[in-house]
C-alpha cells in the first residue's frame, strides 16, 4: 500500500446570516464568503488538497443548542457555485447531503443534476436520532439511498459519515459498503483520542472479514479538528460528550495561538498512530481536517482556518 494519503479540508457552505459589527447584529452573508475561504486554502495550502462541504441538520442543531440555527446555503448549490468560481481547480469537491427526510425518488433528480454538472463525489448523511423529532418522519435510510444511487446514477462516487465511537459502527459501515456496490468513501468524525479509533479499525477489519468483503474498496478519512476555542464544550457536544478526552492538553493554554499549536501537535500524533494501524489492516486512509469555525463574529477569517492550513502542510510533508 502507498504511504501517500489524501488530505481534505472541511469547507461548509456559509450561513445565510451571521453576527457582524460591534453590536453583532444579524446581517445577510453572501455565498462568496465561503468561496473566499476555499481560495485561501488553495493559495496557501499544499498542492492536491480536496474539500468536503457539510450539510446542516437543523433538527440536530436545535436539539444540541436549544434553538433553531440560522440557515446555511444548500450544499449542492454551494459546490456548484464553488466549482465555477475556482476555475481550473482539479481537486475533489464533495458535498454532503442529508437523505432521510425525503424518499429516494424525490431526491434522485438533485443527484442527477449534480453529476451532470461534473460533480461526481457525494457524502450521504443519515438520521441524527434513532427516533425522529415530533412531527418529523424519516422516509429513507442511507443504505437505501446508496443502493438506489449506485443503481440509478452509477457514475457517482458515494460516501458516508463514519462515527467510530458509535456502537456497532463496524457492522454499519460494512452494510453501507455493500449497499454502495463495494466502493465507499468515509468522512470520519474528528478524534479527541487516537486509541478508540485504532480499536475501531480492528473491529472494522473483523466485520469485513466476517462478511467476506475486501477492505481495498474502502477509503477512510480520519477527522482531525482544530480546538481553538477557550471553552471546548462546543467541540465535546459535537461528539455527544460532556468533555473532550484530550481536555488536559488544553485547559491551561491561555491563548488561541497556543491552543491551535497544541491542536496541530496532537493531531500529528493521532495521525501517526492511526496510519500505522491502517497499514497493518490494509485500509486506505486519508485525513479530513476540520477547523469547525471559519469566521469570527466580525466576519474575519478565524485563526482556526490558519491552524487547519498548518496541519495540512505538516501532513503533506510527512506523507507527500
Amino acid at each position: 500500500m502507498s504511504m501517500a494519503c489524501r488530505i481534505f479540508i472541511e469547507n461548509p457552505p456559509p450561513f445565510k446570516q451571521g453576527p457582524r459589527g460591534e453590536g453583532r447584529g444579524m446581517v445577510d452573508v453572501p455565498i462568496e464568503e465561503g468561496i473566499e475561504t476555499a481560495r485561501l486554502y488553495l493559495n496557501s495550502g499544499p498542492h492536491g488538497i480536496g474539500f468536503h462541504h457539510s450539510d446542516l441538520d437543523q433538527y440536530e442543531v436545535k436539539q444540541r443548542a436549544g434553538k433553531t440555527p440560522p440557515s446555511r446555503y444548500d450544499s449542492f448549490e454551494y459546490v456548484e457555485v464553488l466549482k465555477g468560481k475556482l476555475g481550473g481547480f482539479g481537486g475533489l469537491l464533495i458535498p454532503h447531503r442529508i437523505v432521510v427526510y425525503q424518499t429516494q425518488e424525490q431526491q434522485e433528480n438533485e443527484f442527477r443534476r449534480l453529476a451532470e454538472e461534473g460533480i461526481r463525489n457525494v457524502v450521504l448523511v443519515g438520521k441524527p436520532f434513532t427516533t425522529a423529532p415530533e412531527g418529523i418522519v424519516y422516509r429513507c435510510t442511507v443504505e437505501d439511498m446508496l443502493a438506489h444511487l449506485n443503481n440509478r446514477i452509477p457514475e457517482l462516487h458515494l460516501g458516508v459519515i463514519g462515527i467510530h465511537l458509535r456502537r456497532q459502527e463496524p457492522e454499519r459501515i460494512a452494510k453501507k459498503f455493500e449497499a454502495a456496490g463495494g466502493q465507499l468513501r468515509v468522512m470520519g468524525q474528528f478524534l479527541d483520542d487516537a486509541k478508540p479509533m485504532t480499536v475501531f479499525m480492528d473491529g472494522l477489519a473483523q466485520a469485513f472479514e466476517t462478511r467476506k468483503l475486501a477492505l481495498d474498496g474502502l477509503e477512510w478519512n480520519v477527522g482531525l479538528a482544530i480546538f481553538a476555542l477557550k471553552d471546548r464544550t462546543f467541540y465535546a457536544r459535537l461528539l455527544r460528550k460532556s468533555s473532550l478526552a484530550c481536555e488536559d492538553r488544553f485547559c491551561d493554554l491561555p491563548s488561541v495561538e497556543k491552543r491551535i499549536e497544541e491542536s496541530v501537535r496532537m493531531n500529528l500524533e493521532f495521525a501517526a498512530g492511526v496510519r500505522e494501524k491502517a497499514q497493518e489492516i490494509g485500509l486506505e486512509m486519508g485525513f479530513s481536517i476540520q477547523p469547525l469555525i471559519e469566521r469570527s463574529p466580525d466576519g474575519a477569517v478565524h485563526p482556526a482556518v490558519f491552524g487547519a492550513l498548518e496541519l495540512a502542510k505538516e501532513l503533506d510533508c510527512i506523507w507527500p
